[in-house]
């Protein structure tokens, strides 16, 4: 049993097979092949199921798994220690969903810059699932959400900041910019899916006025998500420091949805004590608080306290701040 026959079953199990493992070691297919079934000789135990398509760890190859990362990361330790504690290996974090799509460039920027030796590895997911990978030893920390009510019970958890979402209408839906839940009686929806806190809030909004949540697109990706708001198909549940920057930020606006107000903690998790690496952890911890920031009170009165965008105010701003009587977009047969 040795290192690299370790290293080649951690990379088959976390690139998903054999061949992309090859890719990652710069080795070829047989070689990581001939690796991985070296340690199993060695541990006499099958530990991929080489019938499923890509390859799984077989349920002791599972527990291999996490064995080896141990080992691996304990040696790369030792290594960094005797280079006098250089942050160095690879650096393996989960990003909730919700955050994933303006976290991850910046982040791998980040830690590149100033963690050059780090390899960090990204991968979005919803929160549950990802804390069940950070018990497993699948992950080294892990970007979470929970609700403002219920904070994490991890006494380790670190609180990042706050996400908020606003309900986002075409900029000609014709809405007034103030309403309560029960004005979106009947309203199309473009949503993440289910399993998101914020559709799980308006859900429960929305039942408590006895209506229904009527989603006429589910799927994550904010700018998809803006592009079939601005067209009309439906409302959506925009983070707010996002619609800030979009590019069609002139074609929808925020509504203030008086009795409505999504909103998730944002926490950062770890498996344990990272040494060296806690510095490229908090490079990305970092790269989240920024993302968080609320937006500044120009910004925040332009997208909810007045209907029309900064530079058409007047006329317009007036002719939006009396209601209309208008309903919200319906679904389309």
């Amino acid at each position: 049993m040795n290192l690299d026959d370790m290293q080649a079953f951690v990379a088959a199990v976390e690139a998903g097979s054999v061949g992309r493992a090859a890719l990652r070691l710069n080795l070829t297919q047989p070689a990581v092949s001939r690796r991985i079934q070296r340690l199993e000789e060695a541990l006499d135990i099958v530990l991929l199921d080489r019938d499923s398509k890509p390859a799984r760890p077989t349920p002791a190859g599972e527990a291999a798994y996490r064995r080896c990362v141990a080992v691996l990361r304990a040696t790369a330790a030792l290594e960094r220690d005797a280079r006098g504690g250089i942050a160095a290996g690879p650096l393996r974090v989960g990003v909730t969903l919700a955050l994933s799509e303006s976290v991850f460039a910046p982040a791998v920027e980040a830690v590149r810059k100033r963690c050059p030796e780090v390899a960090l590895r990204l991968t979005a997911e919803r929160s549950a699932a990802l804390r069940k990978q950070l018990h497993e030893g699948l992950l080294d920390a892990a970007i979470v959400v929970s609700r403002l009510d219920r904070p994490l019970a991890d006494p380790s958890a670190i609180a990042l900041g706050t996400e908020r979402v606003l309900v986002v209408a075409a900029e000609d839906s014709g809405l007034a910019p103030r309403v309560k839940v029960r004005d979106l009686a009947g309203a199309a929806w473009v949503i993440n899916p289910e399993g998101c806190g914020f559709r799980a809030q308006l859900e429960h909004a929305l039942a408590e006025s006895g209506l229904g949540l009527n989603v006429i697109v589910e799927s994550w990706g904010v700018a998809m998500q803006l592009a079939l708001v601005s067209a009309g198909v439906g409302l959506g549940l925009i983070p707010e420091r996002l619609l800030k920057d979009s590019p069609y930020r002139g074609r929808v606006r925020a509504l203030a949805v008086q009795d409505l107000a999504p909103a998730l903690a944002i926490w950062l998790v770890k498996a344990g004590e990272l040494g060296p690496l806690e510095d490229a952890v908090e490079v990305v911890a970092e790269t989240v608080r920024r993302h968080l920031a609320a937006p500044s009170d120009d910004v925040r009165a332009a997208t909810v306290q007045t209907p029309a965008q900064a530079g058409r105010r007047g006329a317009e701003k007036q002719r939006r701040s009396k209601p209309t009587g208008k309903k919200p977009p319906a679904a389309k047969s």
